[in-house]
Order: C-alpha cells, then structure tokens, then sequence
C-alpha cells in the first residue's frame, strides 16, 4: 500500500476538490435502514479529505477516521474540525494501533480502497477489519470496478472474493449496490458490500456455528475441543500467552489436561463417543498411558498444581502426550475454515522419557507444545458441550 500512499500524497490538490465536491448523503444513501440511527461509533478507513467521517460526526456517531496520507490526512483535519472526529495514521493490512486501542464499531466503513490492498494480504486486512467490528455491527466495503492503475497502487477487485472472505468468517451479506461514478467516469463503476456480524455477544458465533455444523465426522473430539478450550479460558486463564490482537497461546498440555479430565468419567461410565463404539475402544488417545491412569486417578485428581511420582508419574505422562497426539491429528487438523487451513494449529514438541515427578504447572504444561487460538474465540462464553453419546 506504500505505493498508493505517495501517489496520493503527491496528487493530493487536485483530489481534495473533486472528494469535497461529492455529496456524502447521496454517496451513503444505499446504507439506510442498515446503519443504526441512534449515536454509535463508526470507523472510517482511508479516510481522505475527512468528508465522510464529518457527515457521519454531524449525525452524532463518534467517528476515527484512519488516513495513511499525510497530505489528505492534514486537509481533512483543517476542513472537518469536529471533535466526534479522532484522525489515526494507519493503514492496511496492519491497523496495529487500532487493534491496541481496543474499541470496537457499530460500522467499520473501507470506501473506495480495497484495491488498494494486494491480494496477498487481503485474507489478513479482511480479519483484521472484522475483528474491529461489533457484534450485530455492519462492514461496509466499496469495489472499484474499472481499470486498475500501476502507478496508483492498485489490484483488481471483484465480488466473488469479497463474498468468499464474508462466508470463511462467518459474515452475513445484508446488502450489494451497484453504482455509477459519481466523479462522471464511464470507465469507472463502483459496487457496495454490506456484511453484517450475527450478535453473539462476543463476535464468535459464526466461527463456532461453522465448527460444530459443518463436519461430517460423528465422535465428539470436536466438541470435547471446543470444551477443553472453554475450561482453559474460565479456569487457568493465567497460563495463556496474549500474543497478538489476532491470537492466543494456550499450553498444549493444559488443552490436553482438560481433555482427560472431559473424558475420564465418561469412559468409566462406558458411554460411546462414537456410533457402534463403546467404551475405549476405538478411541485414538485411550492408549496404554490412558487406560492406566483410569485404573489409579479420578478427573478430580487432574487439578492444576498436583503432583504425581513414580508409576502415576508415568501414567499421567503417557497419557497427557497420548491425548496431544490425538487433538493435533484429529480435531485440529479436521476443524479448518471454509477456504482451508486450520482455526486451531497445534505446535506438539517432541518428549522424552516420562519424568519421575509430574507436577501439573505452567513449566511442564508447555513443555507438551502450544495451541494458537483465535482471540475472538478463545473469548467466548460458549455454553459448555458435553462430550456424550449423542450423535453430531
């Protein structure tokens, strides 16, 4: 995007008059009925001149307005002073300062600039502009349609990839406008996008609706998953690393733990975990390690801060390694978005042999590897999934 930042910084007088010429109520007028009327909060990237982030400032929404021009960024702060207005120099893909602020929106706006972004990062601006949204919240993006200048910094756009990037995060489309030029262009036409995210409360849903409904496989290692996760982020949150806006780092052997301790009852009480399967058999993690910790511990003994020596020591180790295995082949490998490639990557170290002493802390639990879990999931209050006999 470098590029198109200094062409626009370098044409930036003759741009301003033929932005501020444009009325914003025409421009905007395909999102009534979308946009709450009531004051909220909008995010208005590639901003420009401002002119959009006023009008919508002028209906009482507070409004940042991203603008990665310096030239048009300082013409739209002397043309729009209004202080529902704050001005961030940002841009696409990163948007890392808004993604520290920690502010989410009811409409997070990208006007006439995706082409702007190389199809290379699109994947990563489109999950970084949804996760700023709210949810219940609106995205709205403008698609140039029309030659794409090399000099301007600009790459083909087209519907079918937008609509592509909606459904792999779990977006609804509310809404597709077509338009003319309104700068009088005949080579130029534009189409608005209007994605909705469904309201869950924390933005998680459509992620966790695509985990659960679309698998064919009929065990329960993806929802004993799902609930290993939720017991980490209620009752070991201390132990998880908050590495980026994007991700977490859950211990590999905490997910693991959790798992056990899901299970354990559940075999002991030989219900199936998966059609025509009972008790233990069949099951990839309910090896040699597993089968003897059943015969010597309860779920109740698998508490954080336990030890365990000698041949408890050895069992727990086994098991605990037996059941990484089996989360990193099975449910993380299986649980992947529409468009490919695992929501739940696992990075499994290699063990050695089982130590004489097992205390179940934070040191031994990473030392079984980590979990990379989206930050919007791993935030979910999700109801907790029993793992059972039922059949998903």
């Amino acid at each position: 995007m470098s590029q198109s930042v200094g062409w626009y910084d370098a044409h930036a007088p003759e741009l301003i008059g033929r932005y501020e010429a444009i009325d914003p109520a025409k421009l905007h007028g395909w999102l009534l009925g979308l946009v709450p009327t009531t004051p909220g909060t909008v995010l208005d990237i590639g901003a420009g001149t401002g002119r959009d982030a006023a009008w919508f400032a002028g209906q009482g929404h507070d409004v940042i307005a991203v603008e990665p021009s310096s030239s048009l960024r300082a013409e739209g702060q002397r043309l729009h002073g209004d202080p529902r207005v704050r001005w961030i120099d940002e841009r696409l893909p990163e948007l890392s300062a808004l993604g520290r602020l920690g502010i989410h929106f009811d409409l997070v706006m990208l006007n006439a600039a995706w082409q702007h972004v190389a199809s290379s990062d699109r994947e990563r601006a489109f999950r970084k502009m949804v996760g700023l949204v709210k949810p219940g919240g609106l995205l709205t993006i403008t698609l140039r349609l029309g030659p794409a200048h090399a000099d301007r910094g600009m790459h083909p756009v087209s519907l079918d990839e937008v609509e592509r990037l909606a459904r792999n995060h779990g977006l609804a489309i509310e809404k597709v406008h077509h338009a003319t030029d309104k700068q009088g262009r005949t080579d130029v036409s534009w189409t608005c996008v209007a994605l909705r995210l469904p309201d869950d409360g924390t933005g998680a849903l459509p992620l966790l609706r695509h985990i659960i409904l679309n698998d064919e496989k009929n065990s329960t290692y993806k929802l004993g998953l799902l609930r290993a996760l939720c017991r980490a982020a209620d009752g070991s949150a201390g132990m998880v690393q908050d590495t980026s806006d994007e991700f977490v780092r859950v211990p590999l052997g905490l997910v693991a733990l959790n798992w056990l301790r899901l299970y354990m009852p559940l075999i002991r009480e030989s219900l199936p975990q998966r059609q025509n399967n009972i008790g233990t058999s069949g099951l990839g993690f309910a090896k040699t390690g597993f089968v003897a910790l059943l015969a010597d511990c309860s779920a109740n003994d698998l508490r954080i801060g336990a030890q365990f020596s000698n041949g408890r020591a050895k069992s727990l180790h086994a098991a605990l390694r037996e059941a990484a295995e089996t989360i990193d082949k099975m449910p993380s490998t299986f649980m992947t978005y529409p468009m490919g490639g695992r929501i739940l990557p696992v990075e499994r170290y290699r063990l050695g042999g089982a130590p004489y002493v097992v205390e179940l802390n934070a040191k031994y639990l990473e030392s079984l590897g980590w979990m990379r879990v989206p930050t919007h999931l791993y935030g979910a209050q999700c109801a907790e999934t029993q793992p059972g006999s039922s059949r998903h």
